[in-house]
């Protein structure tokens, strides 16, 4: 550099960037490379943002759900005060009447008796089933339904019962009292169909009490124990045709619950043995 002469400033050299085969890309080479250069980070694409609808009167929440609209919510809650009040009127004056009737225990307690019974009835029932090696062709209800439905049933009988004994034992004119719960042939009233309904009660509280501690005292202790719940249930029905006061009015629902498990009592023990027998002769 001389005395007097200007710096210029001299760009960068670029350095070409090579296509396949070792040649110079050129722009709108179809052969060259469409991405960008080496040591460059290609930048993230630009995603739209989704904006979400305000939560209102109509629009579904974030799991789907649309939220009701007050005129549907107005007309819902105006049925069932209409519901309630004609309820209320055909209910109220039979009502008024039962409650200042002096029978009202015996009534409430013998309500509580035929829904107990039909609980029992129910119970029983799927016990059976759930043994039963016709089950085996029915896919539907699986064993496990079955099952449940069977334990929540005994439940709903046990609370039943409860109330139906206290009940009767509250009720002064009813001629049970407590003796007559707990003591058999303690009842002034038919005492012998009482004494049959307190063996019943020990009965189910020792088949109840057993199953409870089936994962704690063995099936071979248990079940043996369990299988009484069919004697339950024929103590049961005589109980309620001889100290029930409308045996008459209720026979057919005796007759008929009586079939069902004996039915299925009888063709459970006939299935099993033919069975057993088939299964020795083919061994």
């Amino acid at each position: 550099m001389t005395p007097g002469s200007t710096l210029v400033p001299v760009p960068p050299a670029t350095v070409p960037e090579l296509g396949p085969g070792g040649r110079v890309r050129v722009d709108g080479d179809p052969g060259a490379p469409t991405g960008p250069p080496a040591g460059r980070t290609p930048a993230a694409p630009s995603v739209p943002e989704r904006r979400l609808p305000t939560r209102g009167v109509g629009v579904p929440d974030p799991d789907g759900h649309p939220t009701p609209r007050p005129a549907g919510v107005v007309l819902v809650l105006a049925a069932i005060l209409a519901l309630s009040v004609a309820v209320g009127r055909l209910a109220g004056p039979p009502a008024h009447a039962l409650l200042h009737n002096k029978m009202l225990p015996w009534i409430v307690g013998r309500s509580l008796g035929v829904a107990t019974y039909m609980a029992l009835t129910a119970t029983v029932v799927l016990g059976l089933w759930l043994r039963h090696p016709w089950r085996a062709g029915f896919r539907r209800p699986g064993p496990q339904s079955v099952l449940w439905a069977h334990v929540t049933l005994a439940a709903c009988t046990v609370v039943l019962l409860v109330g139906h004994l206290t009940s009767l034992a509250l009720d002064q004119y009813a001629g049970v009292g407590w003796s007559g719960v707990f003591v058999p042939w303690g009842a002034t009233y038919r005492p012998t169909g009482v004494a049959l309904g307190t063996l019943a009660f020990y009965l189910l509280f020792l088949v109840a009490g057993t199953a409870a501690l089936a994962g704690s005292i063995g099936r071979a202790v248990w079940f043996p124990i369990h299988t009484a719940s069919v004697v339950v249930f024929c103590l049961t029905l005589v109980h309620g045709v001889l100290s029930g006061s409308d045996g008459a009015a209720l026979r057919w629902l005796y007759v008929g619950s009586g079939g069902v498990v004996l039915g299925l009592q009888v063709t459970r023990w006939v299935a099993g043995t033919l069975g057993h027998g088939s299964a020795v002769v083919s061994g």
